[in-house]
């Protein structure tokens, strides 16, 4: 079913009028038919049925009953190669991040002076946008403003970890923090070239605890799908066994 998220509340039987750019994706582009059913999200995360009228409205005629995500799981990555970073934009949507925080590192390749910082956060917030769209999300992901390793601290949970690739000792995996089923979980993940050892230092000052995710080094990208997998499945799965 094609969905479109919409920046407001909204009510059953009430005509809403799409941005321009959600417009012309339902319209024009999709070509939806006044007979096809849409989906539509609205800034609450609640989730109606619709149908199109003339472009760019559209009408609200039932409301769904949805659950609401019970883990709040914020990812925060840093920079890498931008395939590779927008991949994992893509796959962390579907597998179920709450919001997700770039941030610059040491060892990053990427570096962006903050015209190009702006510009990447449009394309990467369209990303988002067309991936919850995709997977029929009940709420849109957000996306926060390029941060330093200094300001990661600002988007902790009740459990903060750093996935940190020297950390061998087998009571740390990451595995051992999501048995505590945490409501809201905050983790980050370095570069291509990893954390440097001043910067772990510095997020295990600010609360966070390095974990491990087993014996293979990982790729960002491949970290990130990982991590939220197993999340998924602690959440899901975990407590049944």
């Amino acid at each position: 079913m094609k969905q479109v998220f919409i920046e407001t509340d909204a009510n059953v039987n009430q005509k809403i009028m799409l941005n321009e750019k959600e417009a012309h994706h339902l319209f024009d582009v999709l070509r939806t038919s006044d007979k096809e059913t849409i989906r539509v999200v609205t800034n609450t995360s609640q989730v109606f049925l619709a149908r199109v009228q003339q472009k760019p409205y559209i009408y609200l005629f039932d409301k769904m009953t949805v659950e609401q995500k019970a883990q709040h799981i914020t990812l925060c990555c840093s920079l890498i190669k931008q395939d590779k970073f927008e991949w994992m934009l893509q796959k962390a949507c579907e597998l179920g991040v709450t919001r997700i925080v770039p941030f610059e590192s040491r060892y990053s390749v990427v570096q962006l002076d903050e015209k190009k910082q702006q510009k990447k956060l449009e394309r990467w917030s369209s990303i988002i946008l067309a991936s919850c769209k995709q997977c029929n999300r009940n709420d849109l992901v957000e996306l926060t403003p390029i941060q330093k390793i200094e300001t990661l601290k600002d988007f902790q949970s009740e459990c903060n970890l750093v996935a940190y690739e020297k950390e061998d000792d087998p009571s740390k995996h990451l595995a051992a923090y999501l048995e505590k089923d945490p409501e809201s979980i905050t983790i980050c993940i370095g570069p291509e070239g990893g954390f440097d050892e001043k910067e772990i230092e510095k997020l295990k000052n600010d609360h966070f605890s390095s974990c491990s995710l087993g014996k293979n080094i990982l790729r960002a990208e491949t970290a990130a799908c990982y991590i939220l997998s197993c999340i998924e499945y602690q959440t899901h799965c975990g407590k049944e066994n």
